[in-house]
């Protein structure tokens, strides 16, 4: 049973072309993947939609799959939220050495589902440095599961976007 579930897990990671495509966030690692930002006006909710949060759901007109952020009020339980999903930033599995963390604030994180063949993804990118680390960016990344009551499983990587190759870089 447990080698069941680590399977399943296994096969709904998103692969390492669709996570860098997320940290690059213009710019496709395949030409097979695309990205749709989502940008616009923004909507931020307080104890509304989920008790205890205050959610922000960017691009509002552009957003039709419902995603967003909710951040807690009372402790470290942030989420990734697609519609009915959720995807707890606490239980993110680490692509790499760095530990996840809390987007501080979520309204200035970049937002976008990304699609390759019939799997679509959510993708939160995070970028706060200045100076040399202007080109580090975090990522958050989850499969958005075809089964309405599923969770989220997130994933959460951190590079420097210089030394990731692009599709029309890789190609030449």
């Amino acid at each position: 049973m447990l080698c069941l579930l680590s399977l399943q897990a296994r096969a709904s990671a998103p692969s390492d072309s669709i996570v860098d495509s997320c940290l690059l966030f213009d710019k496709p690692v395949r030409s097979t993947i695309s990205i749709l930002p989502i940008d616009g006006a923004e909507v931020l909710q307080d104890d509304y939609e989920v008790p205890g949060y205050t959610v922000f759901r960017p691009g509002f007109k552009s957003n039709s799959l419902g995603v967003g952020y909710a951040t807690s009020k009372h402790g470290n339980d942030d989420f990734v939220i697609v519609g009915r999903h959720r995807g707890y930033i606490s239980r993110a599995i680490p692509r790499g050495q760095y530990k996840p963390q809390r987007i501080e604030p979520p309204e200035r994180a970049l937002y976008a589902v990304i699609r390759e063949d019939a799997q679509q993804y959510v993708c939160l990118v995070e970028s706060n440095g200045n100076g040399s680390a202007a080109f580090v960016r975090s990522a958050f990344v989850a499969r958005i599961p075809p089964d309405r009551n599923a969770g989220l499983t997130l994933y959460f990587k951190v590079a420097d976007i210089k030394k990731l190759k692009t599709f029309t870089e890789g190609s030449r």
